[in-house]
C-alpha cells in the first residue's frame, strides 16, 4: 500500500506539473504529454521558456508570456535574386540604394579572373540543366493555353509547379515594390479608383483582401522606418502576406501601446515573420496584442483609444451566418452598453394575468444582439420630424411572384388581377443592397415595414419622376437608383451606395429633369471628376456608361 501511495503521488506531481506548463505555454501536443508522463522528457518546470522575460524584468513580474509559435521551424533564406548572397551581406544590404554598376566599374568586373571563373561554371551548370529547364517551360506553356499534360513526364510536371510557385512569389514582391514606389511619389491610381480596386481591376483573381494588403504594405514600405521589413520582403524572406499583418498590428494596437512595448512586438514579429506560416503569424500577433501595456500618458491614451476603435465584418460562412468583431474605446463601450443592456433583459412569454408561460430562452448574447439589431431598426425608421438619413436604409431585391407564393396560396382568386397571373408557387429568394442574401420568408416579413414596402412594389404613392418641381431627387427616387446601380457607377469603382451622391446626368442648370433615369451614383471623388471633366452618361436598365 505505500508503494501504490508513493505511485499516486508520484503521479499527482507530474500531472501538477504538465498543467502548470499547459498554462504557461498556451498548451502543447498530444505527444509531448504522454512522453513527458511517461518520463522519455525532461520535465518542463526545468526548462527555460523561449519566450519568458529574464530575472528581474519589470514585465516578468507583471505577466507571464507564453509560447506561441514552433520552435524548430527553419527560417526561411533569402530567394529571388538575392538567393546567392550571405546572411552577413544581406543584414548590410539597402535595396534602395543599390545602383548599377558604371562602364569602368563594369569593365574591371569582367576582366577579373575570379569572376571569369565563376561565371565559366555557372555556364557549365546552366548547360547541364538547360534540357530540364526548356522541359519545365514546356509543361508552363501547355499549362497555360490549357493543353492537354498527359505527354509530360510526373517529374517534369512537378518540377514546373514549383517553378510557377516561385514565380508567382517574385511577382508578388515585383508588384508591392512598384506600389511602394508610387505611393513614394505621391503617384494616385488612374480614372481616380482606390488603388486597391485599381489592382484588382487589372488581377480579377485577387480577392479585396489580397488587394489590399498590397496597397497597405507598399505604403508601409515607402516609410523608412520600416527599412528591415522591407529587406526582408524584397529578399522573399518574408511574403506579403505576413508583412501584411505586422503593418496591420502597428497599425492597429500603435496608437494605444507603449512605444517601448511596440517595438519590443514590432522586432518579434519581423524576426517571427520569417519562419511563421499565416496561421501561425496570426496566433503571435493575438499575443503581442494582449501582452503590449498602454501608453503613461492618460489624455494621449484616450485619444489612442479613440483612433483604434473600429468594426468589422467577415464574409458569410457556408449556413450565409456573418461574423462581426468590433473594437470599442470606455466612452463607446459605455455609450453602447447603455443602449443595449435595457432592450437585452429577457422577455418571456406572459399571459393576460402577468403569469409567465414560456421562459425567454435566448442565450444573453443573443439578447444583445437582438437589442443592437432593435436600435438600428429605430434609427433608421423613426417618426416623421426625427432626423434620419436615407443612405442608411435597407433596400431589398425580391422577385414580386417569389414575394407574394405564400400570399398566392392563401387568398387564391380574391388576390388582385395583376398578382394571379403567373404560375404556381416557386423558391427565391432576395438581397440586400450590401449583399446578404435573405429568404423570402424575411423579405416579406421585412415588407411590412412601410419604409420597404415602396422600394419593392413600387410605391404608387410616391412618383420616381418630378420633372422641374424639385432639384434634389426625392428619398423614393435615391432608393430606386440605388437599386438599380448598387455603388458609384464609375467603371471600377466599388464604393458603396450608401457613401454615394445622386448626380443629375442633365445638368439641373442645363435645363435637366430629376428623374431616375437622369440620375446616377457617384462618389464624392468621381462626381468632382465627372464635373470636372464636364461629362456625359448614358443610363440604361444594365447601368451607367460615362464617356465625353
Amino acid at each position: 500500500m505505500a508503494e501504490d501511495a508513493d505511485v499516486l503521488e508520484l503521479l499527482r506531481g507530474r500531472l501538477a506539473d504538465m498543467v502548470a506548463r499547459q498554462r504557461s505555454s498556451g498548451g502543447t501536443s498530444a505527444s509531448d504529454f504522454w512522453e513527458r508522463f511517461a518520463g522519455r522528457m525532461p520535465s518542463p518546470s526545468s526548462e527555460p521558456d523561449a519566450c519568458s522575460e529574464p530575472p528581474g524584468s519589470s514585465n516578468g513580474s507583471r505577466r507571464q508570456a507564453r509560447r506561441v509559435a514552433p520552435e524548430t521551424r527553419p527560417v526561411t533564406a533569402a530567394h529571388g535574386p538575392w538567393s546567392e548572397w550571405s546572411s552577413e551581406s544581406l543584414a548590410a544590404l539597402d535595396p534602395g540604394n543599390v545602383r548599377p554598376l558604371t562602364e569602368a566599374e563594369w569593365r574591371e568586373m569582367v576582366d577579373d579572373p575570379a569572376w571569369i571563373e565563376a561565371t565559366s561554371e555557372q555556364a557549365a551548370a546552366h548547360d547541364d540543366t538547360c534540357a530540364d529547364s526548356e522541359r519545365h517551360e514546356a509543361v508552363a506553356v501547355d499549362a497555360l493555353v490549357g493543353f492537354a499534360l498527359d505527354r509530360h513526364a510526373s517529374a517534369d510536371l512537378t518540377a514546373a509547379a514549383e517553378r510557377v510557385a516561385r514565380q508567382r512569389r517574385n511577382h508578388e514582391v515585383m508588384l508591392v515594390n512598384i506600389v511602394s514606389e508610387l505611393v513614394a511619389r505621391g503617384v494616385d491610381a488612374p480614372d481616380g479608383l482606390s488603388r486597391a480596386d485599381w489592382l484588382r481591376s487589372h488581377d480579377a483573381s485577387l480577392t479585396a483582401g489580397q488587394a489590399k494588403s498590397f496597397v497597405a504594405v507598399g505604403t508601409a514600405l515607402a516609410d523608412p522606418r520600416w527599412s528591415r521589413l522591407r529587406l526582408l520582403v524584397a529578399t522573399q524572406q518574408v511574403t506579403v502576406g505576413n508583412a501584411a499583418q505586422i503593418v496591420d498590428f502597428d497599425a492597429r494596437t500603435a496608437p494605444v501601446a507603449d512605444p517601448d512595448d511596440m517595438a519590443t512586438a514590432l522586432a518579434d514579429l519581423t524576426d517571427q515573420g520569417r519562419q511563421l506560416r499565416p496561421e501561425e503569424l496570426s496566433r503571435l500577433v493575438r499575443h503581442h496584442t494582449e501582452q503590449v501595456r498602454p501608453p503613461r500618458d492618460e489624455d494621449a491614451l484616450d485619444r489612442g483609444r479613440r483612433d483604434a476603435r473600429g468594426l468589422w465584418f467577415t464574409q458569410p460562412n457556408a449556413t450565409g451566418m456573418v461574423g462581426l468583431r468590433g473594437m470599442l474605446d470606455p466612452e463607446g463601450a459605455a455609450i453602447l452598453k447603455s443602449a443595449i443592456d435595457p432592450l437585452s433583459v429577457p422577455r418571456p412569454e406572459k399571459d393576460e394575468h402577468g403569469r409567465t408561460l414560456q421562459q425567454d430562452e435566448r442565450t444573453p448574447a443573443r439578447r444583445r444582439l437582438d437589442a443592437l439589431l432593435e436600435i438600428v431598426q429605430r434609427g433608421v425608421a423613426s417618426a416623421a420630424g426625427v432626423p434620419t438619413t436615407d443612405k442608411a436604409k435597407v433596400v431589398v431585391l425580391i422577385d414580386l411572384d417569389t414575394m407574394l407564393s405564400d400570399l398566392r396560396e392563401s387568398v387564391g382568386d380574391d388576390l388582385p388581377e395583376p398578382f394571379r397571373r403567373t404560375g404556381s408557387r416557386r423558391s427565391g429568394s432576395g438581397s440586400a443592397l450590401s449583399g446578404d442574401v435573405l429568404s423570402p420568408g424575411v423579405v416579406r416579413r421585412m415588407a411590412c415595414d412601410a419604409e420597404i414596402i415602396p422600394v419593392v412594389l413600387g410605391g404608387d404613392s410616391q412618383p420616381l419622376d418630378v420633372g422641374r418641381s424639385e432639384r434634389l431627387h426625392t428619398r423614393a427616387q435615391r432608393l430606386a437608383i440605388t437599386v438599380r446601380d448598387r455603388e458609384c457607377t464609375w467603371a471600377g469603382c466599388t464604393v458603396p451606395a450608401s457613401w454615394c451622391d445622386v448626380h443629375h446626368t442633365i445638368h439641373w442648370s442645363r435645363g435637366g429633369h430629376t428623374s431616375v433615369d437622369t440620375g446616377a451614383l457617384l462618389c464624392r471623388k468621381h462626381h468632382t471628376e465627372v464635373h470636372d471633366r464636364d461629362l456625359e452618361a448614358t443610363v440604361s436598365d444594365r447601368g451607367v456608361t460615362w464617356h465625353t
